[in-house]
């Protein structure tokens, strides 16, 4: 007699076996498999390999729409290879600290299993950044005011990282509960490692703009001038908008 197994164990047998298009799929339909199967420590290396290719990819992919305002030029580029440069250098100055706390509050997980977790949260980031990328190819297109495009990125930026984040904080739940590898306390610093990472992504961001590329002005790599912040340029532009000074 044929045995058959379960639908969630045959997904986490096959999480990384379906291909890159089955492993996008994945994320999206069953990250409880992915997170069961990084915490096992299962195919740790192949996890990270497709999980870069998802971050890179799709987040360079949404940065060529950032870039597009300003047609066919160096913009696209530039912005293509700045996007994903964003998320990796501000996880390059964030996961450490994490990664630390979190031995120290006695995790078990090694530093490649964790920076899989960490990396999962940015690949659906990066996913939702993509799906987006339509309506701002449309606004685009149609002559959006730069003020609300440059808004509208931000939107954007800030619901996909929200949602990665609190997919990645229901999945460690999830996992504490079965597994005595994560501690709960954990959960607690994670929260306040979300908002750390929050704000120096938006540093991050102010440091490598421009992303879009201001109107009237010559394409630059990076601002030469880094006069104000991340926050002031936002308040600028619903100013702007709203006709406020």
């Amino acid at each position: 007699m044929e045995m058959t197994h379960p639908p969630h164990l045959a997904n986490r047998n096959t999480a990384v076996q379906d291909g890159f298009l089955g492993y996008l799929d994945g994320i999206l339909r069953n990250r409880e498999d992915y997170f069961a199967g990084i915490f096992e420590g299962r195919a740790i290396g192949k996890n990270l390999a497709y999980l870069f290719i998802i971050v890179i990819g799709l987040s360079a992919f949404y940065g060529i729409t950032m870039g597009a305002s300003k047609g066919l030029s160096l913009q696209l580029l530039a912005t293509a290879i700045k996007v994903p440069l964003l998320y990796l250098l501000t996880l390059l100055v964030c996961y450490p600290v994490l990664y630390v706390v979190i031995v120290i509050m006695g995790s078990k997980l090694s530093f490649l299993q964790t920076f899989a977790l960490i990396m999962l949260a940015i690949a659906l980031n990066s996913i939702l950044l993509a799906s987006c990328a339509p309506i701002v190819l449309f606004f685009t297109l149609t002559g959006a005011d730069y003020d609300f495009l440059k808004l509208l990125h931000v939107t954007i930026f800030a619901f996909s990282g929200a949602w990665g984040m609190a997919g990645l904080w229901r999945g460690l739940q999830a996992m504490c509960e079965k597994s005595e590898l994560y501690p709960k306390q954990a959960i607690k610093i994670l929260r306040v490692w979300v908002l750390v990472f929050a704000f120096v992504g938006t540093q991050m961001a102010w440091s490598l703009r421009p992303f879009i590329g201001s109107p009237g002005m010559e394409f630059q790599i990076f601002r030469t001038e880094q006069t104000g912040n991340f926050y002031q340029a936002v308040w600028q532009s619903i100013a702007r908008l709203s006709d406020v000074d």
